[in-house]
C-alpha cells in the first residue's frame, strides 16, 4: 500500500509538472488551430480599475490607458472606482480633467469584486478590460486585442504578464519564471480548447459576456470560466504585454496566494460542469490538469515524501529518492532562514515553488473550512 501511494503520487506530480505541458505542446502542434479573424474589429474599449490606496501609481495608470487609445485611434473610456481608499488616491484622480475618465467613490469599502460590480453598468465599450492600478501595458496592446477579437469565437483575451525586473528581487524573479512557464501553457492551450484562465492584472472580455461578480470568487478566473460556459473561447495573445511590480515580502505574497487559491477553488466549483470532457472536450482536460490537479500538488508532495521516507529502508531507488527530497527541503528551509542564500537562481526557484505550494495548501484548507475572503489589500514592497 505504501509503495502504491508513493508511485501514484510521484506519477501525478510528474504529470502535473512535466507530463501535461509536454502533452499539451505536442497536441497543440498536431491538432491546434490559429485564430480565424473573419469578423469586424472592435473599435471601443472600456478600462475598469478598482483602486484601494493607489496614490503612488493611479495617475500613471490612467495616463497609460489613455496613451493606448491615442496611438490606435480607438474610442476608450477609463472608469476607476475607489474602494475605501484612505490615502490621496481620490485626490490624484480628481486632478485628471480628461472627459474619458470617470471616477466613482462609493461610501465604505466592499472589496474588489463588489467595487467592480458598481462600475460594470458604466462600461460602454464593445470590449471591457479589467486591469490593476499597478499594471502598465505596452504600446500596441489595443491594436493586437482588436485583431484577436475579430475572431467571433473568442470571447475573452489575456496577455503576457511580465515582472518589473528593475525592481524585482528573489521573489519577483521567482514569480517571473512562474509566469513564463504558465504563459507557455496558455499559448498552447489557446490552440486547442482555449486558455484556461486569465491573470487578474490585465484581461479583456466581450461586453455581452460580462456579468456581476460573486464577492467570494477570484474575479479573473470567474470571468474566464464564464466565457467558456457561455460557449465562447478565452485566448492568450503574447503581443498584449503588461508589466507589474510584485512584493519582495514573502509573508504578504503568501497571504495574496492563499486568498487567490481559496477564491479560485470557489470559482472552479461553481463551474465544475466544465470538467466534463463529453461537453467541453480539450478544455475540460486542460482545466482538470492546469487548475484542479495542479492545486493538489502540495498534498501530492506530502504523500510522496511520507511514503518515500517509510520505504527508504529498502534501499536502492527509494533511499536515493528520500535523500534527494530531504536535501531539497533542507535547501528550502535554509532559503527561508537566510535571505542571501535565496538569491542563488536554483535556490530561488525552489523557495518560490515551496512558498507557492504552501499557499495552495492553506488556500484549499480555507476553502474546505468555509472561509470567505472578500476584501483585499494591494501587495506592494
Amino acid at each position: 500500500m505504501t509503495a502504491a501511494l508513493f508511485w501514484i503520487s510521484l506519477a501525478l506530480l510528474v504529470y502535473v509538472i512535466a507530463g501535461y505541458p509536454l502533452a499539451l505542446l505536442v497536441l497543440a502542434r498536431l491538432l491546434g488551430r490559429d485564430a480565424q479573424p473573419t469578423g469586424p474589429r472592435p473599435a471601443s474599449f472600456s478600462f475598469l480599475v478598482a483602486a484601494h490606496n493607489e496614490e503612488a501609481c493611479i495617475r500613471d495608470k490612467v495616463a497609460n490607458c489613455l496613451a493606448l487609445a491615442d496611438e490606435g485611434g480607438f474610442d476608450v473610456q477609463v472608469v476607476v472606482v475607489s474602494d475605501g481608499s484612505t490615502d490621496r488616491t481620490v485626490d490624484e484622480l480628481r486632478r485628471i480633467t480628461d472627459p474619458r475618465v470617470t471616477l466613482v467613490v462609493p461610501e465604505g469599502r466592499s472589496g474588489k469584486a463588489l467595487a467592480l460590480n458598481r462600475i460594470l453598468p458604466l462600461a460602454t465599450g464593445e470590449i471591457v478590460i479589467f486591469t490593476d492600478a499597478n499594471s502598465l501595458v505596452a504600446p500596441g496592446a489595443l491594436a493586437a486585442m482588436a485583431d484577436c477579437f475579430s475572431d467571433p469565437a473568442i470571447g475573452g483575451l489575456c496577455g503576457e504578464i511580465r515582472v518589473d525586473t528593475a525592481k524585482a528581487g528573489s521573489i519577483g524573479k521567482g514569480e517571473g519564471f512562474y509566469w513564463t512557464y504558465d504563459q507557455a501553457l496558455k499559448r498552447a492551450e489557446t490552440r486547442l480548447g482555449g486558455a484556461v484562465s486569465a491573470q487578474g492584472s490585465f484581461y479583456a472580455i466581450r461586453k455581452e459576456f460580462v456579468a456581476p461578480f460573486r464577492d467570494d470568487c477570484a474575479d479573473d478566473f470567474y470571468n474566464s470560466v464564464r466565457v467558456v460556459a457561455s460557449g465562447s473561447r478565452l485566448a492568450f495573445d503574447p503581443r498584449v504585454i503588461a508589466t507589474e511590480q510584485v512584493t519582495e515580502r514573502a509573508r504578504r505574497e503568501m497571504g495574496r496566494r492563499i486568498r487567490s487559491t481559496e477564491r479560485g477553488w470557489r470559482a472552479l466549483m461553481a463551474h465544475r460542469q466544465l470538467l466534463n470532457p463529453l461537453n467541453h472536450g480539450f478544455y475540460a482536460w486542460q482545466l482538470f490538469s492546469h487548475k484542479f490537479l495542479r492545486r493538489l500538488t502540495p498534498f501530492l508532495l506530502l504523500v510522496c515524501c511520507l511514503a518515500n521516507l517509510a520505504l527508504a529502508g529498502r534501499g536502492g531507488f527509494y533511499a536515493f529518492a528520500a535523500t534527494l527530497q530531504l536535501a531539497g527541503y533542507a535547501v528550502i528551509l535554509a532559503a527561508a532562514l537566510f535571505l542571501p542564500f535565496r538569491k542563488l537562481p536554483l535556490v530561488r526557484q525552489l523557495f518560490f515553488f515551496a512558498m507557492s505550494n504552501a499557499a495552495m495548501a492553506a488556500g484549499l484548507v480555507r476553502y474546505v473550512a468555509g472561509h470567505r475572503s472578500t476584501l483585499w489589500n494591494p501587495v506592494r514592497n
